[in-house]
């Protein structure tokens, strides 16, 4: 039986001027473990957010959805709340409670199950999850990846039949989106759960999908098989994309959908491989950032976040900070920006230096109504009376973009996006809007936090340039993220923050090939290689020279 069909389906937000989805026609056959594949802004939001009534957004709808064979808008609310479970992207516009265990108690009590049940439910629910760490927390003090998890149990604590995953993994470490992974294959495996998942970083779920939707500008292509989807679309996973750069795939040959298989693949056909000669790297400038032995707690009586953590950034490098969900990484870079102060040790910098940080969520960057009003504020603040009247003044038609800011939109493919509200946006798209917003500001020190979640492959590489040469011209760039691969593409240092202090900061050569849970994918396939001769990222892999 089809869990869901869908016939001519067009969607168009309230005040758009064009469609969002365009006639587009699928079905979800019972126990389905479908990817639903697409650049940033596709729709693919959008459609999730449609196959649950609750969170349908506000706009015209034209088509059809039946939901196991009945249209979805007569399916009583109870039955919706207790079937179809939604995970949004951003893990702060989900949740109601202050604390966990009453928003895992949230479903189940407006659901009026006895209280016993209630127990039993969270119970199995916060095992099944391995949250018995978090289940005490106040949710304002987890990390976006902790929240991320707490949301997916507090969907789950109704046992549902369907679920809806919007990038579940993009805010989460390499052991905790693992993790994640296991317990929504045991769900699918298990219990029968129809999954129906938007994620960018596919290769994890490659060997449980049972099919792909392609999703672009709005209209829908047809279900493909996992082999076919990756045939059509070969750099869309590294277990894949790697191979087919070094000429060893062809049609004849298997397609590797774990890193495991694909380091098979290539130990037999790739012995060797020479990578190229990089330019010598000059020693680091002075330091213009600095802690020393610095040490920070949220309260009093609290454990410490950071311990005696020393770290330096200097002009012309970019250093990626890696570590586990909860490890203090948005709190280190919030005692660089000087919004937190030490309790002990110092953070040193000029009066004069300039610093601009992106924030794990983008939205907190948004003060307009348009993105070209955001855009233009950044480039060219205005005075305190016009910022009053762009605040409170009735809006007018859209402001024309100043020219730096339409170059910047054009490198980022964000240039359509100038006209509209940066929160009707996707996240893909509100993550490059801010990102565009700090380099406006031309600072002396870029601080990101988690930049690449929710970008497709081709927003990621647009990025790696502007990095380049925003490291080029003297600047300095820290960035914290999960996204190891891209850490390895860009980053001249890394360093691994546990327990409050670095335990490892390097060379990112030395780091990424040292590490074995925290290194790049195209690291873990090339790991029966000496640690000289072994690649770290796809752009060396494309450079290399194989025997």
């Amino acid at each position: 039986m089809e869990v869901y069909a869908a016939k001519d389906l067009t969607f168009t937000y309230a005040g758009a001027q064009a469609p969002t989805l365009q006639n587009i026609s699928f079905s979800v056959p019972e126990n389905a473990f479908l990817l639903l594949y697409g650049t940033s802004g596709s729709g693919k939001t959008t459609l999730l957010r449609l196959l649950k009534s609750e969170c349908t957004p506000k706009g015209k709808r034209q088509g059809e959805i039946l939901y196991r064979g009945k249209p979805l808008s007569d399916l009583p609310y109870e039955t919706s709340v207790r079937e179809i479970a939604y995970t949004a992207q951003n893990p702060d516009t989900q949740q109601v409670s202050d604390y966990v265990q009453n928003e895992l108690a949230f479903l189940p009590e407006n659901l009026g199950l006895p209280s016993a049940e209630i127990q039993l439910k969270i119970a199995e629910t916060v095992g099944f999850f391995g949250i018995s760490d978090l289940y005490t927390r106040k949710i304002q003090t987890l990390s976006g990846g902790e929240k991320q998890l707490v949301n997916l149990a507090a969907a789950c604590v109704g046992t549902p039949r369907v679920l809806l995953l919007d990038e579940p993994f993009a805010m989460l470490d390499a052991v905790g989106a693992e993790r994640l992974l296991r317990a929504i294959v045991r769900l699918h495996q298990s219990l029968g759960v129809t999954v129906l998942v938007t994620e960018h970083n596919i290769q994890p779920l490659l060997p449980y999908l049972t099919g792909v939707l392609t999703l672009e500008n709005g209209t829908l292509g047809d279900c493909l098989s996992v082999d076919a989807f990756l045939r059509a679309h070969p750099d869309a996973a590294p277990s894949v994309a790697v191979p087919q750069m070094l000429g060893i795939l062809d049609e004849n040959t298997s397609l590797p959908k774990t890193e495991a298989q694909a380091r098979a693949q290539l130990q037999s056909t790739v012995p060797h491989i020479s990578l190229p000669v990089k330019p010598h790297v000059a020693a680091p400038a002075k330091p213009i950032l600095e802690l020393k032995n610095a040490a920070f707690r949220y309260t009093r009586d609290g454990k410490n976040v950071l311990s005696d953590l020393s770290f330096s950034l200097s002009r012309g490098e970019i250093f990626a900070v890696i570590g586990a969900n909860g490890a203090g990484k948005t709190t280190l870079l919030r005692v660089l920006t000087g919004e937190y102060k030490p309790y002990s040790g110092k953070r040193k910098a000029s009066a004069e230096l300039k610093i601009a940080a992106v924030p794990q969520n983008p939205q907190a960057c948004f003060a307009f109504e348009t993105v070209s009003e955001v855009l233009n504020a950044a480039y060219a603040p205005p005075t305190p009376k016009a910022l009053f009247h762009l605040l409170n003044d009735a809006p007018s038609a859209a402001p024309a973009p100043l020219s730096a800011v339409a170059d910047i939109c054009e490198t980022l493919g964000i240039a359509g996006t100038l006209p509209k509200n940066p929160f009707d946006l996707s996240a893909g798209q509100q993550q490059r809007v801010a990102f565009a917003a700090a380099l406006l500001k031309n600072p002396d020190v870029l601080l990101l936090d988690e930049p690449t979640k929710g970008l497709d492959k081709q927003s990621k590489e647009a990025l790696l340039p502007l990095l380049a040469a925003w490291k080029k011209a003297g600047k300095a760039v820290l960035l914290v993220t999960h996204d190891l691969d891209f850490a390895a593409a860009c980053a001249d240092r890394c360093a691994l923050l546990f327990d409050g202090h670095f335990v490892f900061s390097g060379e990112s050569r030395a780091f990424f090939t040292h590490g074995d849970l925290y290194t790049s994918a195209v690291a873990r396939m090339f790991s029966y290689l000496p640690e000289k001769a072994r690649p770290i990222s796809l752009s060396e892999v494309q450079h290399a020279n194989a025997k």
